[in-house]
């Protein structure tokens, strides 16, 4: 009995052209015990029978080709161009002669290599010595992540004359593939070693006339809206310094007339002008004076000191650079979200940035059985249950809405702005607060789809290594599933920006929460009752789901039937409606609670218990059916409760140490730009990966040394993008707000406060 091994073929030719091949090898018994033992160390054959793989999975032979070339009939090949038949014959000519531009050629070309039984699939060749050579061709392909099968999916590289073009390459292989595979003695006789060939063509694609941003009307839109949001930050920026050396005149001006007006205040004077001279002497203090300065904020008139400021001055305000990174580096807890969130908030970014790293790193490895071995390791479940990071996202996001709703419910605010009473009020309510989060959400969002269809095209066209993603067709065609937060309802070879699907569900639960909220807020009981029997469907769906599908959660496939129950919103509710839950009740007891020690011991012990065996409860365990249908059902709302633990205690001073960390301010910087950080470091690791053209060997160190890369690099640039583009939405948002003071009753200044946080 005959099993298949599937070899992709990346083809490198000398001007940057690609194609891809599906190669398909029958095997005999002894080959494929071989793929399916290859851990087993006492494996041997006789030399009568051994398998010489070198012969075996030999693509693209130079010699035998010129072989091929001068002794048969090439009948067969007449749709190649003739061109390329001349510069091929040219090429196996020079290398049968020994010119060095085609050993080159084929010292450029990918083979066979050592660790294809340990997962080396990538036989890619050296690229950036074919293009050296000024011409380069280069063949790639899709690959399928099934690598631990007995059909793993070879990349290989070979560097081929220029001329040659996809239908030219196609047929060139299958010549080569059809006679090689042919049982004959006197073509190294690859019958004789037990193994046989039978290669198909699968498709192929060209580098050299690929894509180019400049031809991009995506790209354009891009660099356009930068160009807008630079320039308006440069204004922005400017009026901002403006009013603040006004206010440092004024200051100087007051602090000189109360100096000669009161001799009695003699030595306050005296310091008061010992400031202002440092301030009107000495530029750089000025510039530091300029940078801490907190009062003004946009909250005075550069004519009139007490003269509340109009939109447009506040709109101007909102692209400032200096307010906007003060209000990032602002080490007060804000108004609109609670201390220990931003530790929770920081720590499962690090969580998610971390699994997607092993990810993506292990799609383009060349051992690949460093995953079979890391899966036997206990903490390797942090990796592969990684997807309760998200629960923790799912958590937060319910706990604030609820909380800053009823929290602003309470001071009477929204029925004071006539915006709530009666039915309409309520529906002009619910349609403002989904209008915020779609503007507040979705303008670095479209950036980052963008980009990712400028990057993941280029990828295509230039690099050699394939991924499993289509995201270079499916953004172009279907970005407005993303724009309306519906794409988890599709299929995944229809996707774009696969980690999306938070961001889908999470809409959609905040528009589902605040139906619930709206409705609470005048029938609680109703609201209650909603959120309740709405968590409890939850659970009984996911475990019907799970039964049918007979989902057996485990260490290898933690992503089994993903589109079934991992990013579906039916199985993923729980965890906000337990937030939302969380936060109603932080507003209910004020925040203040006193919690007895026993209590205290036993809730942190459940609280701990719980979460790692969540986590690390797979290993070495075996779930039936039933068992299985509870852990998926159940899991994800366990987590949420734990977690809801933890933040009712580190709010309430019960937290001890766990809540210092949580609270540390300087998590909070980091902690707001969660949401940019978020969207854009998967683009950044891919980015880091495939630059470099070549496999990565997978340890232990090389994985840490690339996520704390990725993530110093991810926050970097996310801190970049919220200065150009969330902070200075938040801002604009905040000014069109009906409840904004300058629209009512305000003779105070207005704070200083951080970005609005409870997006992520």
């Amino acid at each position: 009995m005959l099993r298949s091994l599937v070899i992709l073929i990346c083809y490198n030719l000398f001007v940057a052209s690609s194609f891809v091949l599906s190669i398909e090898l029958n095997q005999n018994e002894i080959f494929k015990r071989e793929l399916e033992n290859h851990r087993d160390d006492s494996f041997s054959l006789k030399n009568s029978s051994a398998i010489d793989l070198n012969l075996l999975l030999d693509v693209w032979n130079p010699k035998l080709m010129y072989h091929l070339w001068t002794t048969t009939k090439r009948e067969n090949l007449n749709n190649i161009s003739s061109l390329c038949e001349r510069d091929i014959s040219c090429y196996l000519n020079g290398f049968i002669k020994g010119y060095l531009w085609a050993l080159k050629m084929n010292d450029a070309s990918g083979h066979y290599t050592s660790g294809f039984f340990s997962g080396n699939k990538f036989w890619i060749g050296a690229i950036d010595q074919c293009r050296e050579m000024q011409n380069e061709f280069t063949f790639n392909s899709p690959f399928d992540n099934q690598n631990q099968t007995t059909s793993p999916q070879i990349t290989l590289g070979l560097c081929l004359p220029a001329t040659c073009h996809t239908d030219d390459v196609i047929e060139l292989l299958k010549f080569y593939i059809d006679n090689t595979s042919k049982d004959s003695n006197n073509i190294n006789n690859i019958h004789n070693n037990g193994g046989k060939k039978n290669i198909t063509v699968n498709y192929v694609r060209n580098l050299s006339e690929g894509y180019s941003v400049w031809e991009d009307s995506t790209f354009y839109i891009i660099l356009g809206f930068t160009t807008f949001i630079l320039l308006f930050i440069l204004l922005g920026t400017c009026y901002d310094i403006a009013l603040r050396y006004k206010y440092l005149d004024k200051l100087n001006a007051q602090s000189k007339s109360d100096a000669s007006g009161d001799m009695n205040h003699r030595k306050n004077a005296e310091t008061q002008e010992n400031c202002n001279t440092s301030i009107s002497g000495d530029r750089m203090s000025t510039i530091a004076k300029l940078w801490t300065m907190k009062d003004h904020n946009g909250s005075i008139d550069i004519h009139n000191a007490n003269s509340v400021p109009k939109p447009m001055s506040e709109a101007l305000l909102a692209f400032s650079l200096l307010l906007n990174l003060s209000k990032v580096f602002n080490f007060d807890v804000g108004h609109d979200t609670l201390a220990p969130i931003h530790g929770l908030r920081f720590i499962s970014m690090l969580w998610v940035i971390l699994v997607h790293t092993c990810l993506l790193t292990n799609e383009i490895s060349d051992n690949n059985l460093f995953r079979l071995k890391a899966e036997r390791n206990f903490l390797y479940q942090t990796i592969s249950n990684g997807n309760y990071s998200v629960d923790t996202f799912f958590f937060i996001s319910g706990c604030l809405v609820a909380y800053i709703y009823f929290q602003t419910m309470s001071k009477h605010k929204l029925s004071e702005a006539n915006i709530t009473k009666g039915n309409i009020g309520k529906l002009y309510q619910f349609i403002g607060m989904i209008i915020y989060r779609y503007f507040r959400l979705t303008p670095p969002y479209l950036l980052i789809i963008g980009i990712i269809q400028i990057s993941t095209k280029w990828n295509h066209d230039h690099y050699m290594i394939p991924l499993t993603t289509l995201e270079y067709q499916t953004c172009e065609k279907y970005w407005w599933r993303n724009a309306l937060y519906i794409n988890t309802y599709f299929n995944m070879d229809e996707r774009c920006m696969t980690w999306s699907w938070y961001l889908a569900n999470d809409t959609q639960f905040y528009t589902f929460g605040i139906i619930i909220l709206i409705t609470g807020g005048s029938f609680f009981k109703i609201g209650a009752f909603i959120g309740g029997i709405t968590l409890l469907a939850s659970w009984i769906v996911t475990a019907i789901i799970t039964l049918e599908t007979e989902h057996i959660p485990t260490i290898e496939n933690p992503f089994d039937h993903y589109e079934s129950l991992y990013d579906k919103p039916w199985t993923r509710i729980g965890p906000y409606l337990i937030g939302m839950a969380t936060g109603w009740y932080l507003h209910n007891i004020e925040c203040k609670l006193k919690i007895n020690k026993i209590i205290l011991i036993i809730g942190w012990s459940l609280s701990i218990v719980t979460l790692l065996s969540i986590v690390y409860g797979l290993y070495g365990n075996n779930f039936g059916l039933i068992s299985s249908a509870m852990y998926t059902a159940l899991s994800h709302s366990g987590w949420a409760i734990s977690i809801a633990w933890i933040l009712i205690s580190s709010v309430t001073s019960n937290g001890g140490i766990v809540g210092k960390i949580l609270s540390w301010k300087y998590i909070y910087p980091l902690s707001r730009l969660t949401y940019c950080a978020y969207l854009i470091h998967p683009v950044l690791t891919r980015a880091i990966i495939l630059r470099g053209e070549s496999t990565l060997h997978l340890s232990q160190e090389l994985i840490a040394m690339l996520f704390l890369g990725i993530t110093i690099t991810s926050y970097v640039i996310s801190l970049i993008l919220t200065l150009l583009y969330e902070a200075p939405m938040v801002s604009l948002l905040r000014i069109i707000h009906p409840l904004r003071p300058w629209k009512h009753k305000s003779n105070s200044n207005l704070k200083k406060r951080p970005i609005n946080e409870h997006v992520i």
